[in-house]
């Protein structure tokens, strides 16, 4: 009787209803409400073994309102945990669309991994916020049209879906899976093509890993970093992730723009190098970086993400030049808290900025790639 009262104060309320059309279909998001839902209930019993109501009216509504308290309870901490697998898997590319998110078991595993580790919790957060804000900019720009139906291609576009898959969703016995192709972008649509194709290059991303980085800088030039990595992903480029600090070696990441190594990303978001130099950006090692990631030719958007004031030897500078020139590169350089120093002259265009803020103009800028 009580899991039944239980029951029936939380599925009536406006939150669950939000939360379970949330979670349709998404075994790993239903996975992680359903334990919230039981563990409040848990405690629900536990609490009334405690402390057991006497009988009659006055008990009866006190054992209500216990109910509906846990039950609010529950669709809230459900929901925020939710929140934070959808945050997680939208930093890591495995979000709705992704080929990573049908793979209920590597998503619940980044999932924990995530929620283990308070620098990936910070990093993803703060890479939502970001990816937000790229997601504005992105539908802001000019696309030229859609011009020529070249193909069929899988994709969850309801506007570019084929007539048989349109057909599916007036059929009730076909409805439900018709939905879900969509949702897991595995329907059929029409392919189309500009006439004016723009090829595009890799991105690279360069962040600095000084020990005067460490704690909320390290962790906002990671989360720009992801959602650099996530435009590059929609704009079908490849993606690199170039962690350095001075003379202390490099970490390097390739993320091609089909589905991405999780492991080692969380490897490489959750490590510090911690020590450096008085150049803390690759100026001397990009071209050989950029070599070993076995990059794709391509016009080439880099950026740099540091708070050092860098003294640049010219011998280091003329090299630099010659290999931007080569791979047609443009180098973007935020400077966090200080001034660029040589990276002025190396680079296209420069940001100071006292922090990384998902507002700023700045990372706007970045942001709109």
């Amino acid at each position: 009787r009580e899991r039944h009262r239980y029951l029936a104060q939380m599925l009536d309320t406006p939150g669950y209803r939000a939360l379970h059309a949330d979670t349709r279909l998404d075994e790993t998001a239903s996975s992680i409400a359903a334990v919230s839902f039981a563990e409040a209930f848990a405690g629900l019993a536990a609490g009334r073994a405690e402390d057991p109501r006497p009988a009659g009216t006055g008990g009866e509504l006190a054992v209500e309102m216990a109910a509906l308290r846990a039950a609010g309870r529950a669709v809230a901490e459900a929901a925020a945990e939710v929140g934070a697998l959808r945050e997680a898997e939208g930093a890591f590319g495995m979000g709705p669309g992704s080929p990573g998110h049908s793979d209920p078991a590597a998503v619940a595993a980044l999932f924990r991994r995530v929620r283990r580790d308070p620098t990936l919790t910070r990093i993803c957060e703060r890479a939502g916020r970001f990816r937000r804000v790229a997601q504005s900019k992105q539908r802001r720009k000019a696309i030229h049209g859609l011009d020529d139906v070249v193909g069929v291609e899988p994709g969850g576009d309801i506007g570019r879906l084929l007539p048989a898959e349109l057909v599916r969703l007036a059929v009730p016995e076909l409805e439900l899976d018709a939905l879900r192709r969509i949702a897991e972008r595995q329907a059929l649509c029409r392919e189309h093509r500009s006439t004016e194709p723009v090829g595009k290059g890799p991105i690279l991303v360069c962040v600095d890993e000084s020990g005067s980085m460490e704690g909320d800088r390290i962790h906002s030039a990671k989360a720009l970093a992801l959602a650099l990595a996530w435009i590059a992903r929609q704009q079908r480029r490849w993606c690199g992730l170039v962690a350095y600090s001075g003379d202390s070696g490099e970490r390097l990441l390739a993320l091609p723009p089909h589905r991405w190594d999780e492991g080692k990303l969380a490897d490489w978001l959750a490590a510090f190098i911690g020590r450096g130099s008085s150049l803390d950006v690759p100026i001397r090692e990009l071209p050989r970086i950029y070599a070993e990631l076995n990059a794709p030719l391509g016009n080439t958007d880099v950026l740099f993400l540091t708070d050092a004031e860098c003294r640049v030897p010219e011998r280091f500078s003329r090299r630099l030049l010659d290999w931007k020139a080569t791979v047609g590169a443009r180098i973007i350089t935020i400077v966090i808290g200080g001034s660029a120093g040589d990276l002025a002259a190396l680079s296209d265009e420069v940001h100071l900025v006292a922090s990384l803020a998902p507002d700023g103009e700045s990372v706007g800028r970045v942001l709109s790639l």
